[in-house]
């Protein structure tokens, strides 16, 4: 991965949150919420940053 550590543990509690809530209601960012608190900040540098990592 291309992405900072940071970026990638974002990615696999937001794949395994899937796991219980298969969509991105409330109910599933409460889900990463409670693993992740800053979860929103990771979220943003992924968003602003993610297509640059595209090979």
């Amino acid at each position: 991965m291309l992405a900072p550590l940071t970026i990638v543990d974002y990615i696999v509690v937001h794949e395994l949150c899937h796991l219980r809530v298969p969509d991105h209601s409330a109910r599933f960012w409460n889900e990463v919420d409670k693993i992740m608190p800053d979860y929103g900040r990771r979220k943003e540098w992924l968003r602003d940053r993610g297509v640059a990592l595209a090979i």
